[in-house]
């Protein structure tokens, strides 16, 4: 099975932590970096199961980056600094 690794990081934003997809509109913000985190996941979960099983999803990971992701690949989330 083929898989696409997605970047994440978090940063700290004014009054609260904020986690990112470098390549996608996809955040997650907490008092905790790993709340922001957990945020981020439950996020991405949520937009994958939204567009899972459409084109609109092969689509918007073209848009960033990713050409030719079919629907059996696996997507996987890391964390970076």
């Amino acid at each position: 099975m083929e898989s696409v690794m997605l970047t994440a990081r978090v940063i700290w934003d004014s009054d609260h932590y904020l986690a990112k997809v470098d390549q996608l509109p996809l955040e997650g913000v907490g008092e905790s970096v790993e709340a922001a985190q957990n945020q981020l996941i439950q996020t991405m979960r949520s937009w994958i199961e939204e567009n899972d099983g459409t084109d609109t999803l092969e689509e918007l990971l073209a848009d960033a980056g990713f050409p030719g992701v079919a629907e059996e690949t696996e997507l996987q989330l890391e964390f970076v600094d």
